[in-house]
């Protein structure tokens, strides 16, 4: 009873404390969710990653209170993060900071049990944090030039007499450009956090974690392809009106949901796979 007493106190006290620090630092991201499209998902982060530490709750009362040094290297990673991101201004070591700090406050107070227990939850955070410009820069102009010639070659296999001229699509009776929306940025960010989250959930292992993780990867990326190429189609075959506004919203939330399903398949295989792993193992070890 001591020890959760204890904890409680020094949870309620670093609450407190990161509440102060990061107040501005998180008025600062909400803005950026409500401004920017690609980190739209932020407003989920945060309350997804409290709802799988509470149904982790009997497993954390369960686990001894043990402070654990490795805490105090933590909180001064932290403290060297928070204070350049600060001093000098860059915005994402603030932001990252955030995250080292939890994990400081868990270890010096709660220790490397309960903190193994909330890992995942607490990591699941970095989807609020958005890429910073250079990184984000440098990835989008590939993916665009990847998407576009991924797309035209598909459309080619329908014998639509198209044309490329780097990240245009000219098609006889519509020009779609390819731009930084589509260059399928904001749904790899969607993918791989939902891939990260249905891992945590569908997983004890965390290399099945890690290779559905990496599966997310290709299938985000095929998903922005279907995505241009249904626009290409609807605008070639029907009417360009329909590669524009609302459908094109909704070809956006079908290659989400596609996207989805490839997941879910891919867990699946992944399920499969180890049953079989185990099978043939126990088959050896007769």
């Amino acid at each position: 009873m001591d020890d959760i007493r204890r904890l409680t106190l020094t949870t309620v006290l670093m609450s407190g404390l990161f509440c102060i620090l990061y107040y501005s630092t998180f008025l600062e991201l909400a803005g950026v969710w409500v401004r920017d499209e690609d980190y739209s998902h932020g407003f989920l982060v945060v309350p997804v990653s409290l709802y799988l530490i509470w149904r982790k709750r009997e497993k954390i009362i369960g686990k001894p209170v043990e402070p654990s040094r490795l805490g105090f290297a933590f909180l001064s990673a932290w403290a060297f993060l928070y204070f350049l991101g600060i001093g000098a201004e860059i915005s994402v070591f603030e932001r990252v900071s955030l995250i080292v700090f939890i994990f400081g406050a868990l270890l010096s107070t709660a220790g490397i049990r309960i903190t193994r227990v909330v890992a995942f939850p607490v990591l699941f955070l970095i989807f609020m944090i958005p890429i910073p410009s250079e990184i984000y820069t440098m990835l989008t102009n590939p993916l665009k030039l990847f998407a576009t010639t991924c797309s035209v070659n598909i459309l080619q296999l329908f014998d639509i007499p198209v044309l490329q001229e780097g990240n245009l699509i000219q098609l006889p009776n519509y020009s779609m450009k390819v731009v930084v929306a589509c260059s399928g940025i904001r749904s790899l960010i969607s993918v791989i956090a939902m891939a990260f989250l249905m891992g945590y959930i569908l997983f004890a292992s965390n290399i099945q974690r890690f290779i559905l993780l990496v599966f997310s990867v290709p299938v985000s990326l095929l998903g922005n392809v279907v995505r241009i190429t249904l626009t290409g189609l609807l605008a070639y075959y029907l009417s360009s009106h329909l590669a524009e506004g609302y459908s094109h919203l909704v070809a956006g939330i079908l290659t989400l949901a596609l996207s989805f399903l490839c997941l879910l398949m891919g867990s699946v295989a992944i399920q499969w796979l180890e049953q079989k792993k185990m099978q043939y193992t126990s088959w050896f070890l007769r």
